[in-house]
């Protein structure tokens, strides 16, 4: 099951889209990208999407700095009907580097948790892991360069997260990495790449999207595991205001099919994620599948 945890800590949570490739084919779409009209080329701004690290920064922020939190898990059987919820608010808190949560307010309904107080679906531990953690953890601004071997998984994981197209990853079981890279050469024939532009949050937006080809067959898709990425990038900075996944990934003994959208916005000038949406399936071999959605809502940040 820990692969399941990997997954769904690199959807919420480190960066890159860096791959060196050849320039892959993209589509404006009712936006001008040129030097003398913008400052920089097409070409730049795809440099830019590569290298961007804003977005994993805004995860950093995220656990450096104190604020509420307000958290809705709904678990769903086969036929969507909801059998299970629970409920949680409360304050993360942070000094001196350490961080831990406090909730105020904890409230469950259906079978979400065992006699023994465990949870009774793998879901609902996941997200603790990711967003409420038990114990104090450390935390910290700065970007880690080197990892052990022990916590090489979790990294590349966050790769996958937050560099949508990085094939920095270790992983390489059914060339898993290669498939998530998808500005390699090998995997432009499956994908459009579109530039346009939008107003988010009354800020001026590029949105840049990577969505897979309309007619695909159903064998090139199963090459795809990134289905579309959305990205929304504020004109005054490149940092990236939104993000929205499609991801899914099917092998004989695991199936995942996952959807996340983030909403990022500034709080005294500083870049925080303010909601996070998630809805999805998983079904691994001798576990019984799950489907299940999930809101956070996050607020009252004090980054002084």
């Amino acid at each position: 099951m820990r692969k399941l945890t990997y997954i769904f800590f690199f959807l919420f949570s480190f960066p890159l889209f860096s791959q060196d490739t050849l320039m892959p084919y993209i589509l404006l779409d009712d936006v001008i990208i040129s030097e003398s009209n913008n400052g920089f080329s097409v070409e730049d701004f795809i440099g830019y999407v590569k290298n961007d690290t804003t977005f994993y920064m805004a995860f950093k922020h995220l656990r450096y700095y104190q604020h509420d939190y307000d958290g809705e898990l709904n678990i769903y059987n086969k036929k969507n009907k909801k059998i299970g919820s629970l409920n949680k608010s409360g304050v993360h808190y942070v000094k001196d580097n350490k961080a831990w949560v406090v909730n105020n307010k904890i409230k469950h309904d259906g079978k979400i948790f065992k006699r023994n107080g465990k949870y009774h679906y793998y879901t609902a531990e996941a997200f603790d892991k990711i967003f409420f953690p038990k114990d104090t953890i450390n935390v910290s601004l700065k970007i880690r360069k080197k990892y052990s071997q022990e916590d090489q998984n979790v990294r590349d994981a966050k790769t996958i997260g937050f560099s949508v197209g990085s094939n920095e990853t270790q992983q390489s079981k059914g060339g898993l990495n290669k498939k998530l890279a998808i500005f390699d050469i090998n995997m432009q024939q499956y994908y459009d790449y579109i530039i346009s532009d939008t107003i988010y949050n009354n800020k001026l937006c590029y949105v840049f999207t990577v969505s897979v080809k309309k007619d695909l067959s159903q064998k090139d898709k199963k090459n795809a595991l990134i289905r579309k990425i959305v990205s929304f990038f504020d004109k005054e900075n490149f940092n990236v205001l939104y993000r929205e996944y499609k991801f899914v990934y099917n092998h004989l003994v695991f199936d995942v099919d996952m959807n996340v959208i983030v909403n990022i916005d500034y709080v005294d000038d500083k870049h925080l994620p303010t909601s996070i949406y998630y809805n999805g399936y998983w079904n691994v071999l001798f576990f019984k599948p799950e489907r299940a959605n999930f809101n956070l809502k996050l607020s009252n940040y004090k980054v002084l």
